[in-house]
């Protein structure tokens, strides 16, 4: 019996099973985003598959993992605070790596920009670079220089052999910087207030070290603003193997003497909350493997939207938002080993707001994350793009989206469960541009759980120059025979994108054996 698969979309996302997608949905990709246009001209979400490639900008600065990526309003400049206490600085083309300097026992552990400087959390204490509308320096010990008490260096978890830092703070909307500490097992939240004397921010007016009290046992994690209260996510567990207790959000109003709300998550972990036009979204899950967005609707109610099997929750700076498209850092063993940015949502509001891996990073070593993400290149809103910074056994970087980049993308499609035997008679794979120089891809099939796999003819030059569409028939489908079900992959190389359009279509022939 005669059969033709249609895939029409792939708008709908990664689909939250191996085996049954949602509608228009497929079962893995990284690089490869349906709200980048087609052709550079293009000015639209294309809504088809369409790969992405990110180079590597970052220079020798970079040698330790980057937590924090940070703009400000006073120059044009984007600076990373890594693991290792540098921070680097780039221009506004992401170009000429500076090292700005290296806070005192740094290590990452908290950075923002806030009143015309930076401030950098470090174990103990809080350093600042500024003033940024002037010549900027690195003043260290900023903290305690003003009679103010200590930080304490509370070992948190790691996720990956990373550990999660223990500073984060958040500028909220009353002009203040408030940011996380543990006092003898007692989550805090501490803040820095300035005001202007010569230039702004270069005066303390009003710092205060234990500004609000968390209960016993809960160490802040991050924080965010939602309306006029502030929010903090916090954490019970801190062994990397035993759940010790559930994550909790609370709700402060900056002005009481403690919070009014405290809020219980679904998970031990929780590394990152962020909001997305007025809609606070939560990162849970544990170190292990498991990640869970949650939105927070108001009362008491927390709501899942989206769970991931593999990976684990995001890093405070590893998290962005570009208009209703959610971004954040993390890794996949498959379809390959990758460091990789996922997106949730899409450019516009009413397109499927699906799950999406948009960007696979230049990571080639074992144990591969994305610890920090930045959205900052204006003209992302045609093409949502964003910085990540990533780290491996062998190296560290930041990679930014390139036209030029090496493209490494890769997409799996299906499974297409055909629950008796079958032979692939025909496979048509259509394409938006026409094959030229320096494309690249690479098909495979993936038969019965992946148990065979069959690698077609490379769509380059070389073998269908000049073509905007390739189909693989007769000799080229041999002994492509399976009892269940088969997966189709396309694999890109080479310089120069070429999207697939949609439907690809594939003819299957089902044996009369049962």
């Amino acid at each position: 019996m005669k059969r033709t698969i249609r895939v029409n979309s792939i708008i709908g996302g990664q689909g939250p099973t191996q085996y049954i997608n949602i509608e228009g949905g497929y079962n893995a990709a990284q690089g490869v985003d349906p709200d980048f246009p087609a052709e550079s001209g293009d000015k639209r979400a294309s809504g088809i598959i369409v790969p992405t490639g990110y180079s590597k900008f970052s220079g020798a600065n970079v040698d330790s993992f980057v937590n924090w990526l940070i703009t400000n309003i006073k120059d044009e400049k984007v600076y990373g605070y890594q693991q290792n206490g540098k921070v680097v600085s780039y221009d506004e083309n992401l170009a000429n790596e500076a090292l700005v300097g290296t806070p005192t026992s740094g290590a990452g552990n908290g950075g923002n920009y806030y009143n015309n400087y930076l401030y950098f959390m470090t174990p103990t204490n809080v350093s600042r670079y500024g003033p940024l509308n002037g010549t900027p320096t690195l003043t260290n010990t900023f903290w305690t220089g003003l009679s103010l008490a200590a930080l304490t260096n509370t070992t948190y978890p790691t996720i990956r052999n990373v550990v999660i830092p223990n500073h984060a703070g958040h500028v909220h909307g009353d002009n203040c910087l408030y940011f996380g500490d543990v006092i003898s097992g007692q989550g805090v939240i501490h803040k820095i207030k300035t005001t202007k004397t010569t230039v702004e921010g270069d005066t303390n007016n009003g710092s205060a070290y234990n500004a609000l009290d968390l209960p016993f046992g809960f160490y802040p994690v991050d924080i965010e603003s939602s309306g006029t209260d502030l929010a903090i996510v916090a954490i019970q567990t801190t062994s990397d193997n035993l759940i010790q207790g559930n994550a909790h959000l609370f709700l402060w109003n900056t002005i009481d003497d403690s919070f009014f709300k405290a809020i219980p998550l679904p998970d031990p972990l929780v590394t990152a909350v962020v909001n997305v036009n007025g809609i606070l979204m939560i990162f849970t899950g544990d170190g292990k493997d498991g990640v869970r967005i949650s939105k927070y609707i108001g009362g008491n109610s927390v709501i899942p939207v989206l769970e991931i099997d593999e990976g684990a929750p995001p890093f405070a700076g590893a998290v962005d938002a570009k208009g209703n498209k959610l971004f954040w850092g993390a890794y996949q063993s498959y379809p390959t080993t990758a460091g990789v940015v996922h997106a949730l949502g899409s450019k516009k509001s009413n397109l499927p707001q699906g799950w999406h891996t948009p960007v696979k990073c230049t990571s080639a070593g074992a144990n591969p994350m994305v610890t920090a993400v930045k959205a900052v290149e204006q003209d992302s809103t045609m093409t949502p793009k964003v910085i990540a910074a990533w780290g491996d056994d062998s190296g560290k970087g930041i990679d930014k989206y390139s036209s030029s980049a090496t493209l490494s993308s890769v997409m799996r499609i299906g499974p297409f469960n055909i629950g008796e035997k079958f032979s692939i008679d025909r496979i048509r794979i259509p394409l938006a541009k026409s094959i030229a120089a320096n494309m690249q891809i690479i098909p495979k099939v993936y038969i019965d759980d992946e148990s065979t796999t069959k690698t077609l003819a490379t769509v380059n030059a070389t073998n269908y120059n000049g073509l905007r569409k390739v189909i693989y028939k007769g000799a080229d489908l041999q002994d492509y025979i399976g009892e269940n079900n088969f997966i189709l992959e396309l694999a890109w190389g080479g310089t120069v994108q070429l999207p697939v359009l949609l439907p690809i279509l594939v003819d299957i022939d089902i044996y009369e054996d049962e």
